[in-house]
């Protein structure tokens, strides 16, 4: 839930309407149509790679390898022309940050030549930096800068956001990709590009750092509130239902069966038969097949019940 609203919301944050539901669907599996819908699956998936495994390689190689994991193919100019020469590479010319519904001019990044120095020099302050202050202060400012200097001719708002997720996880942040961050800055995005914007001095960060910090923190208690499941496991009284539902939410949603549940309390076939029973009538779990080769998952009402509580 978590990398797919972060996914609509970045995209949402760049002007581009992508449908939540729509997005949903491409993570379970429907085939993308057209460049917005494979930019939306490719970025979620970054998402969950943060989740599940290192965080990226904080160099320039490593930043231009995000670059073109995220837009390989679907990347066009103001034109609509395809331009694969700018995937993967720093900017060739001059790119400026404009305000989407005025068309006034917000800020003008750096020039091309200083590009790649300067994003060099700001991977050398982070790596410097790194547990010398707060986790969300120095993802903060990493952005800041980041975007000051707008490496690539498109795209730099997305991956400096995933950018921020991988900065936490990398400072001990660990939970960081499941909250959703780029939702609350979509939410609150003409305060997003405001603050911001106090930074183009390079010398205020006071305003933007706040900010920051203020959004982190509401998209973590958001996503303890989304993810806590509590209340639902408490309300079954017998204890192996309660056991085999907190098995299931902490799985992967694939189908399961009876004998894959790994039963470390010992509960008799017939308890575990009439916890499943008890789960399929409540419409948590939907079954296919006969009693012995029966197979489970959690039914997609109870998911869409879940994915429909707002962050």
């Amino acid at each position: 839930m978590a990398r797919v609203r972060n996914a609509v919301s970045s995209f949402r944050l760049e002007g581009e309407t992508v449908d939540l539901n729509r997005a949903r669907q491409l993570l379970e599996g429907q085939p993308p149509s057209g460049p917005s819908e494979i930019g939306v699956v490719r970025l979620a998936e970054e998402y969950a790679d943060l989740a599940g495994r290192k965080t990226p390689e904080f160099t320039v190689d490593g930043v231009r390898a995000i670059h073109r994991r995220l837009f390989e193919g679907i990347l066009s100019d103001d034109k609509g022309d395809l331009r694969e020469d700018w995937v993967g590479e720093l900017k060739p010319e001059q790119n400026f940050i404009i305000n989407t519904d005025s068309g006034a001019l917000r800020f003008t990044p750096s020039p091309p030549e200083r590009t790649e120095e300067e994003l060099r020099q700001l991977l050398s302050w982070y790596a410097e930096a790194r547990f010398t202050q707060l986790p969300v202060v120095t993802a903060a400012l990493f952005f800041a800068e980041f975007q000051a200097i707008h490496p690539f001719m498109d795209g730099n708002g997305r991956v400096g956001r995933l950018l921020n997720i991988a900065i936490l996880k990398d400072l001990g942040c660990t939970r960081s990709p499941l909250i959703p961050l780029d939702t609350r800055f979509f939410r609150t995005s003409e305060h997003y590009y405001d603050f911001l914007g106090t930074t183009n001095s390079g010398r205020d960060y006071y305003a933007w750092t706040r900010y920051f910090v203020n959004q982190a923190e509401s998209a973590y208690r958001a996503a303890s509130q989304q993810a806590n499941l509590g209340p639902l496991i408490s309300s079954f009284s017998r204890e192996s239902t309660r056991h085999v539902l907190r098995w299931v939410l902490s799985g992967t949603g694939e189908w399961f069966s009876r004998s894959e549940y790994p039963n470390k309390t010992h509960y008799s076939p017939p308890a575990l038969w009439a916890a499943l029973d008890e789960l399929r009538r409540a419409r948590i779990l939907e079954a296919k097949g006969a009693r012995r080769g029966r197979k489970y998952r959690l039914e997609s009402r109870f998911l869409a019940e879940v994915y429909a509580r707002r962050f």
